[in-house]
């Protein structure tokens, strides 16, 4: 169905308000933009089901504490922020602030996150820093559903990473991708239509191949490339920032770093330029390039007038927004 953009956004608001009353409004309505992107870009399995899902993880968490964080300072480009007791992506765009804040004044920035629920979309935060000029790098960790490369039980998590640098002549370049060969919103998405998995993208609770959704114990990397680089994710946004949880009786979570920094002061005196050289040589040479973010606007004021919702999502949202504004 197809809802209105902005009342949807201002249902999405009231709801992350309801849920994260501690959070700064800016975090808030920053979150609720990249939820109706998600839905813009086609990906609503991190759009407002997406919400769905996490708050009902916050429910079972209920009573923890509100996300805290160690201020990025004017003496300090570093800190970290415990997302535990908020909406992911409220806390995905806290960070977003916070390094935004710490770019404008050091030029630099390093925040990890800990003890997140689901994110969403990396590439959207990315994109929302390179629009400000800055270059980001963002990586994300989660519980263990990945296999190493020629492994046959999960040790990792789909552990994605994304890109965003400021382009010239276009939007940012953003390239967001995970380092394994499926989501596990692709394999929700598969369990909930009946359909099989493509070949070679999971393994059985035996440690053989399977295409069955429902009997997934562990999906497959993308190579052994892909393999490395996820390790590399898990020690950077889980082991680095306190992400990885080791307690087996604590609840499980997400970790995810946040790397933004001014080319300017790092030597880039022409950085839009020459990524927009680097685009035109890449497609030139006949490589492929993520093109679904560049139709974006930065801007809420810029949305359509509409957007397209599932119904089910719709009506949970409708439901829930109703709750928050008679609360």
């Amino acid at each position: 169905m197809n809802l209105d953009a902005h009342e949807t956004l201002s249902d999405l608001r009231a709801v992350l308000r309801s849920t994260a009353p501690l959070s700064d409004p800016a975090d808030v309505q920053l979150a609720a933009f990249w939820l109706i992107q998600a839905e813009l870009l086609g990906l609503p399995e991190f759009g407002i089901g997406m919400l769905a899902r996490d708050l009902e993880r916050l429910d079972v968490l209920e009573g923890a504490p509100a996300a805290e964080a160690t201020p990025v300072t004017d003496a300090d480009p570093i800190g970290s922020l415990d997302a535990t007791g908020v909406p992911g992506v409220v806390a995905l765009a806290s960070a977003v602030r916070r390094a935004s804040q710490s770019v404008e004044a050091h030029g630099l920035a390093i925040v990890g996150v800990r003890g997140a629920g689901a994110l969403g979309i990396l590439g959207l935060a990315a994109h929302s820093l390179a629009s400000r000029g800055a270059v980001a790098l963002l990586a994300a960790q989660s519980p263990a559903t990945v296999a190493p490369w020629g492994g046959h039980a999960a040790a990792i998590g789909t552990n994605p990473l994304a890109i965003g640098v400021p382009r010239g002549d276009r939007p940012p370049l953003v390239i967001d991708y995970a380092t394994s060969t499926l989501t596990l919103a692709a394999v929700r998405e598969a369990r909930g239509a009946g359909a099989p998995l493509p070949e070679g993208s999971a393994v059985d609770e035996s440690g053989e191949p399977t295409t069955d959704p429902a009997a997934v114990a562990a999906l497959l990397p993308a190579g052994l490339v892909g393999s490395l680089t996820g390790l590399v994710v898990e020690l950077l946004a889980g082991v680095a920032v306190g992400g990885r949880v080791t307690d087996p009786g604590a609840p499980l979570s997400r970790g995810a770093v946040l790397i933004a920094f001014d080319p300017t002061r790092a030597g880039g005196t022409d950085t839009a330029d020459a990524t927009a050289a680097l685009d035109r040589e890449w497609r030139g040479a006949g490589g492929h390039l993520p093109a679904r973010f560049d139709a974006l606007t930065a801007d809420a004021a810029e949305l359509p007038e509409t957007i397209p919702v599932r119904d089910e999502a719709a009506a949970w949202l409708r439901g829930r927004a109703s709750e928050a504004s008679g609360a």
